[in-house]
């Protein structure tokens, strides 16, 4: 049977001490498994003492089915599908289809024969090096940071005493090219206006149907075309606000506040088990209000006149319900169209600077390094920087739960800005230096 005590800590934090004991049927001897369990310390105390219960009950059954947490006895291989399976319900879909995929291709494959208390520090350096060469440093970390959660958990379950992850070296590609994918200040500007460019695109032959109903082809043939607006309108507020991908495709036109030039984050659009989902967004401070520059209002209001006559248009086909991007019925945009649709809009722009070097040099034009769809959210953060927004309000534009997460993450952009901002002050002095003699 399953006992209970409740510790408040020097520093307010609650936690349960559990002790399960079972006895020999034969010997009538107890034993007994103390486990230490941390509720939810925003719950109130009746229900941390449930919380509190129910764990104990559920350990009680497992350990009466003869299940054993001891990690002498346990494979490595036996607890990761335990862990897997505690975690299923605490994680977005996404995020955890991605953990059974590194647990299971990965951690599992070098270290499940394993007993989970055998597995020292020079074990995992060795599993380390295994990956360099074969994933890119940023992968390394992501499976870093899941086994450590792993043997967290395992600590926490009285597995082992310590997390052996935190003493072990990560291995790296020395050579690798580990700096952030981002637009500086001017090439954001060309993104910007290449957003209005028309550009020469091939259309492939096909098959149409005319009045009688009969089909006859149509060859390729070549037609200037413009990004749609509502592209635009994606890409832009990537830029100007900082939002994830999954954050912009959930906005809603009631989410936009034109009179106070400001936006509410307070979903992201995600993959679930049956598809998109809409979901909250990826933190707690995610969920922010964020102001756009009063510039884009003409632009933001042009859309949403143009979507309204599109939705008039349909009449009783449009199956939308107020969000901002959408398919060709109204429902939501398909989570990779503006990705797509985007890698395509910066190759036709990169071609068209190649073939009209004069014309582009004349509209200041250069070719754009071709970033990722996320990079427009890093492009964002390095051009707050370089217009002198303070740490703290960039932090909150982007919805990270502390500063120095900010500054984790765009250290070296930051570094080459505060660079440049130091030759500028060092000609201010010189040219100064230069009217006083």
């Amino acid at each position: 049977m399953a006992s209970l005590k409740k510790n408040v800590k020097k520093n307010g934090e609650v936690v349960y001490r559990i002790q399960i004991t079972l006895y020999d049927k034969v010997t009538h001897k107890g034993n007994a498994k103390v486990i230490t369990f941390k509720p939810n310390q925003s719950a109130t105390p009746k229900q941390q003492e449930k919380e509190a219960q129910k764990y104990a009950m559920e350990w009680e059954d497992k350990l009466k089915r003869g299940e054993s947490y001891e990690g002498e006895e346990m494979t490595f291989a036996d607890f990761a599908e335990k862990w897997l399976e505690s975690r299923k319900e605490d994680l977005a879909y996404s995020t955890y289809i991605g953990y059974v995929q590194i647990v299971n291709n990965k951690i599992v494959p070098a270290l499940g024969r394993y007993k989970v208390a055998r597995i020292k520090p020079p074990v995992i350096e060795e599993f380390y090096k295994s990956l360099v060469g074969t994933l890119a440093n940023g992968s390394i970390q992501k499976v870093k940071n899941v086994l450590s959660g792993m043997f967290r958990t395992a600590v926490r379950w009285q597995m082992i005493q310590v997390n052996p992850c935190r003493d072990a070296k990560l291995a790296k590609n020395k050579d690798e090219e580990t700096t952030l994918k981002y637009f500086t200040p001017e090439q954001s500007l060309m993104f910007l206006q290449s957003l209005d460019m028309e550009f020469e695109t091939v259309v492939r032959g096909h098959e149409r149907k005319d009045d009688t109903g009969k089909y006859y082809l149509v060859p390729d043939y070549t037609e200037s075309r413009k990004l749609p607006l509502q592209l635009k309108v994606f890409y832009t507020l990537s830029l100007y606000c900082g939002f994830r991908k999954g954050e912009t495709l959930a906005l809603h036109w009631k989410d936009i506040d034109f009179e106070n030039h400001t936006i509410s984050i307070s979903k992201a659009v995600g993959k679930g088990e049956e598809g998109t989902v809409i979901k909250k967004p990826k933190t707690t401070t995610s969920i922010r209000t964020v102001t756009f520059p009063a510039d884009l209002t003409p632009l933001l209001k042009q859309y949403k006149s143009e979507y309204n006559q599109y939705r008039f248009s349909l009449g009783t086909t449009w199956q939308g319900n107020g969000n901002l991007f959408i398919q060709d019925d109204g429902k939501l945009m398909g989570r990779s169209t503006s990705y797509q649709a985007y890698k395509r809009h910066i190759r036709r722009y990169n071609e068209w600077v190649r073939e009209n070097p004069e014309e582009a040099k004349k509209q200041q034009l250069e070719p754009l390094p071709e970033i990722p769809l996320h990079g427009l959210r890093h492009s964002c953060a390095t051009l707050l920087n370089y217009l002198e927004v303070n740490i703290i309000d960039i932090s909150k534009i982007l919805g990270h739960a502390k500063s120095s997460t900010t500054m984790d993450i765009y250290a070296h952009s930051f570094e080459e800005q505060n660079t440049e901002a130091a030759n500028k002050l060092n000609d201010f002095l010189v040219n100064n230096k230069r009217k006083q003699a």
